[in-house]
């Protein structure tokens, strides 16, 4: 008897037990179809979200009660609205320096075309000058030469002319003083012709001596011959000689201070166009120096404009390459941020999620959570 009723009493707590697991197993089967389930399951694969579900679920097993674990949650979303925020600024922050050093850059790639196009405006004027300096030293140059060209021919004419003055003034002279020796042989000449008729041994004596003394001045001299004429003529004609000798005397006379004047005038027309060809050549020697110095000035300017426009071009090609460096730079800064961004919200969605559930499906949350085995 007693075994039987222990029999019935075993029946009927297993009854009761499978009862009670059907209705385990219809209320986990009622959970496990909620959406609110399928929102955990994804929830759990974030790495966030199964941190969430951990401290919720060490929260349920230590007996705390739903305020605190809505708390708890929302400090942790909290924590991260703040760290979203911090992060805004610290992006709004970064993407004005950004912006500043853009403008920067910009400003320093126009600062630089700018000098390019200035040095290179500079740069064309500057070669033009020294191509127009070059010409007008090129073209002293070939004025002085032409000048000094012209110096040189006078003088070597000067010299020919002065040579063949004195060739000139030596050949008078030898005239005259031939003269001058004729003459008075040919007035004694003229004086024995006259006496001649008395035909004394001294008249004869002493136009022997006349004729001989004349003959001294050599077989080649002219006027030989002609006192060897004259001394058989008459007087009269003699002395017409005589007066025609002194009439070419005194002209060649006249022929040598002509000489001497018009020597002396080549002379001081020959200094007074030196003079003047020195002094063109002066002008034109310091000019050519002004205009040399003026060009080396320019040169050096050249040079300069070429150098400032060397450093132009390098500051281009650094700032282009320094912008685009940091234009990198910025843009990875704002996809971390962006990404970030994304990353963060949806970890504050996660929490939302989670707080919104255990408000209003706990069991659902504690079914999940022992079926998923969180600990």
């Amino acid at each position: 008897m007693k075994t039987f009723l222990l029999f019935v009493i075993l029946i009927g707590i297993r009854a009761v037990r499978r009862k009670d697991e059907e209705q385990f197993q219809a209320n986990q089967e009622i959970l496990h179809n909620d959406p609110s389930f399928d929102d955990l399951e994804e929830i759990v694969e974030n790495p966030l979200g199964a941190k969430v579900l951990q401290t919720v679920a060490l929260q349920i097993k230590s007996g705390e009660g739903i305020d605190s674990i809505v708390s708890l949650l929302t400090n942790l979303k909290s924590d991260l609205e703040g760290k979203q925020i911090q992060q805004d600024g610290s992006n709004a922050a970064i993407q004005s320096q950004c912006k500043s050093d853009m403008d920067s850059y910009s400003q320093r790639i126009q600062l630089a075309v700018n000098e390019i196009n200035d040095v290179e405006f500079k740069v064309g004027r500057l070669e033009s000058d020294i191509e127009d300096y070059t010409s007008e030293l090129e073209l002293k140059q070939s004025q002085i030469d032409t000048f000094q060209g012209a110096e040189n021919s006078l003088r070597d004419l000067r010299l020919k002319q002065s040579a063949n003055y004195n060739k000139r003034l030596g050949q008078l002279k030898e005239m005259i003083n031939a003269f001058q020796v004729m003459l008075p042989k040919m007035h004694e000449l003229y004086d024995n012709v006259q006496q001649r008729d008395a035909e004394s041994f001294v008249q004869e004596e002493a136009f022997a001596n006349s004729f001989v003394q004349l003959a001294n001045n050599g077989p080649s001299n002219p006027i030989l011959a002609l006192v060897q004429v004259t001394s058989m003529m008459e007087p009269r004609s003699i002395q017409t000689i005589i007066e025609k000798m002194e009439v070419v005397r005194d002209s060649l006379i006249t022929s040598v201070d002509e000489e001497t004047a018009l020597e002396e005038q080549a002379i001081r027309d020959n200094d007074v166009t030196l003079n003047e060809i020195f002094n063109a050549m002066q002008a034109l020697t310091r000019e050519k120096a002004a205009d040399d110095e003026s060009l080396q000035d320019t040169i050096r300017t050249r040079d300069q404009q070429q150098k400032r426009g060397s450093d132009a071009q390098a500051e281009f090609v650094a700032s282009k390459t320094g912008m685009k460096q940091r234009r990198g730079q910025c843009q990875e800064l704002l996809v971390q941020y962006q990404q970030n961004t994304i990353q963060r919200s949806r970890e504050i969605e996660i929490i939302k999620k989670v707080q919104i559930i255990i408000q209003t499906k706990l069991n659902v949350v504690k079914s999940f959570i022992q079926e998923q085995q969180i600990s």
